[in-house]
């Protein structure tokens, strides 16, 4: 018997007893990098939410600056920057970067 706890866009949602449900406190996703892969490097700087590419010979080399961190991600994905593991890393880094840019806090990336 399904269960309906609310709408989503306007559409009834059935929350069904036997659903997977996957527990990922204990899963574990290696970093994979190699040499001559690129990386993000983030920081705040004059009210802002800044991430520079940096190319596999460790030259930055396009910097993203912002204060929505939705934004900033859709376009790094939209520039083709982010693998789908990357794109998860990075949205967490500025959503956390963000926290930090309104509440007064100092951000280091993680």
């Amino acid at each position: 018997m399904a269960e309906k706890l609310g709408k989503c866009l306007g559409i009834p949602i059935d929350i069904r007893e036997n659903r997977e449900v996957v527990f990922c406190d204990e899963l574990e996703f290696p970093f994979r990098w190699k040499k001559g892969d690129g990386y993000f490097l983030v920081k705040l700087e004059d009210g802002m939410i800044c991430a520079g590419w940096v190319d596999g010979d460790h030259e930055l080399r396009i910097e993203f600056r912002g204060t929505d961190p939705d934004k900033m991600t859709k376009e790094m994905v939209r520039r083709e920057f982010l693998s789908h593991s990357h794109t998860a890393y990075i949205a967490g880094e500025l959503i956390l970067a963000h926290h930090c840019l309104v509440n007064g806090l100092e951000y280091v990336q993680r």
